[in-house]
């Protein structure tokens, strides 16, 4: 059964709701970020970015970090409080347009990290980094474990940064600026030049 028209128009309407979201919040988890910064960089109108900011502020995202006056007006500077704006949850209940909304916006932050690192010089700056991936050929049971083990492993990021942040917090050291990814998805078929992992 197809969506009726309205359905549609309201489907339309989230999506680029759940992709400003998701670029609101990883923009406020690196840096103070006003809403015109966004609109401007997203090319949206500053009064649908601002609606989300406030959204997000009463949903526990976001918090106003500081205000300042400018041309008459109170500016506001957010900070984000958490990163996982979409939960398991809640991205297996969106429609297929609106996954891939939520996936295109956290990609393209992911790239324009790694691009910056890259230029920067600090993608290689340890020794010990970190950088891999493959295809793999599985089956559902190894496709459900490997998503368990994806899923316990970014929680366990999230617990080693909390136990990390109380270490600074009394010794008073400058933080590594660490860049991390997990990622498991289905690919579009083989791709040339590359073999199963074995």
């Amino acid at each position: 059964m197809g969506n009726r028209p309205d359905d549609e128009g309201e489907r339309r309407r989230k999506a680029p709701g759940n992709r400003l979201r998701v670029r609101i919040v990883a923009a406020c988890y690196q840096r103070e970020v006003t809403p015109r910064e966004i609109a401007d960089l997203e090319e949206e109108d500053i009064a649908i970015v601002s609606y989300y900011f406030q959204a997000l502020e009463k949903e526990g995202f976001l918090h106003v970090s500081r205000k300042e006056r400018a041309r008459g007006f109170m500016r506001h500077y957010y900070v984000a409080d958490r990163q996982k704006v979409v939960t398991d949850e809640e991205f297996s209940h969106l429609g297929a347009h609106e996954r891939s909304e939520v996936s295109e916006a956290l990609l393209l932050d992911f790239l324009k990290a790694c691009k910056h690192a890259l230029h920067e010089g600090t993608l290689d700056a340890h020794s010990d980094s970190h950088l891999s991936w493959g295809p793999l050929e599985l089956d559902l049971q190894a496709w459900k474990d490997l998503m368990s083990e994806l899923a316990r492993m970014l929680e366990r990021c999230f617990e080693i940064q909390a136990e990390a942040l109380a270490r600074l917090r009394k010794s008073g050291e400058e933080p590594i600026h660490t860049v991390f990814a997990l990622a498991g998805f289905e690919g579009a078929g083989p791709i040339a030049g590359l073999a199963p992992t074995n």
